[in-house]
């Protein structure tokens, strides 16, 4: 069985204490109405003005009034162009390597207001990311010819959101993690805060990559056959480095060292998690995203590893059962018991994953000073490998803090 040693808990400590927020660059494109965008150097955290001079003439131009309440907002005047500019890559030593920000183990928040204004023809507008003078390397906002929010990966495809319109402006969040390997996006569309912890409409991950200069672009108009009378319009552009929440909690009770109950033991590929499921030879894990603060009510249960489309019961329990090793129970083992609360009921998402909604301190009734056990019992009705059509996830536990 893996264990986490004090060591461990004590460097996710140290993690979770360097992963708060800190802006890096902003515009709130607050110019003069009726200049071009070319040359203006307002906002803060950039190296160099904007750029938006295609063939000697304005790609963007400055409007009034604003998307966000405040000032001005800007709009794509040159079919296919708009602006350019690199944000100062040396304001965020957690992301920033080689110049380029994208470093593993940092997280890159970038957030913007935007619409396709009534006429507008173009087929895409939105953000590109960019590795200046290689290639573009992810797109936020309207994909080519949907008409939807979404994002565009450079080589992999589009991603549009069903049910949204990029004629209703919108507030769009985009979370990335730099990982080894393939990063993680997710795709946030006017959430409640400026980084939020769940309610993403779209979870992915997109191939390895670094940038260091966005373009605010739109285009296709006269692709398409039509007459081009102006792009998207955008505002309050907002790039910002750090995770969304520390990593809360002691993970245990993992499904390997063959206790699993048909030997059904996970592939350690998530750390500790529950034994294998039918989805999953991760098994599924259970981790705490937020603080302990029985207070902020912020604590968010994420699990990875769930059947898709299944639903699972997060509870809570006093005791750590059989020292911690847990019991063997259904195609899983039973780690948390005693005094058990029902906490909500999730549902595995296409990836797998899920997460809490409620406020697990006041749902839990939990004080400061309370120690508590967290599972996720899960259903597995098709493809169950011991028959028993149910698992569940490793034990986490979490103390609690005023």
């Amino acid at each position: 069985m893996r264990c986490i040693s004090k060591l461990s808990v004590a460097l996710l400590s140290l993690s979770a204490a360097a992963s708060a927020q800190v802006q890096l660059c902003e515009d709130s494109f607050d110019y003069p109405a009726g200049s071009s965008m070319h040359a203006q150097a307002g906002g803060t955290g950039w190296v160099e003005p904007w750029w938006s001079s295609p063939t000697g003439v304005s790609g963007m131009d400055v409007f009034a009034p604003g998307m966000d309440g405040v000032g001005n907002k800007v709009q794509v005047v040159f079919e296919g162009e708009g602006a350019y500019r690199k944000p100062d890559t040396a304001l965020a030593p957690d992301l920033e390597e080689n110049g380029l920000l994208g470093k593993d183990g940092g997280a890159l928040w970038v957030s913007f207001q935007c619409v396709r204004p009534a006429g507008c023809l173009e087929q895409f507008g939105g953000i590109s990311l960019y590795e200046q003078f290689v290639g573009e390397k992810l797109f936020i906002g309207s994909p080519w010819a949907t008409g939807q929010w979404g994002l565009g990966v450079p080589g992999v495809g589009d991603f549009p959101i069903v049910g949204t319109s990029c004629d209703v402006q919108a507030n769009l969040v985009v979370r990335i993690d730099f990982l080894p390997g393939d990063e993680r996006v997710r795709l946030y569309v006017d959430p409640a805060g400026p980084y939020p912890q769940t309610g993403e409409v779209l979870d992915i991950t997109v191939p390895d990559f670094r940038m260091n200069e966005i373009g605010l672009r739109s285009g296709g108009t006269t692709f398409a056959g039509g007459t081009f009378n102006g792009g998207f319009e955008f505002d309050a552009l907002t790039l910002s480095s750090g995770g969304p929440s520390p990593v809360v909690g002691v993970p245990y009770c993992d499904g390997a060292g063959g206790i699993c109950p048909c030997g059904n033991d996970n592939d350690g590929s998530l750390g500790v998690a529950g034994c294998a499921n039918g989805f999953a030879a991760s098994g599924s894990s259970l981790r705490g995203m937020g603080t302990n603060s029985v207070s902020a009510g912020d604590l968010v249960l994420e699990a990875e590893g769930m059947v898709p489309s299944q639903p699972g019961l997060l509870f809570q329990g006093n005791n750590a059962i059989n020292s911690g090793n847990g019991n063997p129970f259904g195609d899983g083992l039973r780690c948390a018991g005693g005094g058990v609360v029902r906490l909500q009921v999730i549902f595995g998402a296409p990836d797998g994953t899920g997460s809490s909604s409620v406020n697990v301190a006041s749902k839990g009734g939990c004080a400061a000073g309370d120690t508590r056990r967290y599972q996720l019992w899960s259903r597995d009705p098709l493809t169950s490998p011991c028959g028993a059509d149910f698992n569940l996830s490793n034990g986490l536990e979490i103390t609690w803090d005023a």
